[in-house]
């Protein structure tokens, strides 16, 4: 995957992953990250996973980072500012 097939997936994904109408691509970069069970509450294994980080920006400096795996296309993390 290469990086527009990554921004091409996190667009596909806007409105299921919850990113505002108004947000625009601000960053992108691919990087390993490291995955476990959704819940923090449970141990698990974890996994490094190949990514594309695909940032939007919007009002004010506040931002939310799709995850984009590599391999699948398919958005591994979700992470919102605060």
């Amino acid at each position: 995957m290469n990086q527009e097939q990554a921004v091409a997936a996190a667009e596909a994904a806007r409105e299921e992953k919850e990113v505002p109408p108004g947000a625009a691509v601000a960053d992108v970069e691919q990087c390993f990250i490291e995955l476990g069970d959704p819940d923090p509450e449970k141990p698990s294994p974890v996994r490094d996973v190949r990514a594309w980080l695909v940032r939007y920006h919007f009002q004010g400096g506040r931002w939310v980072e799709l995850a984009v795996d590599d391999k699948t296309g398919q958005i591994v993390r979700v992470r919102r500012s605060r």
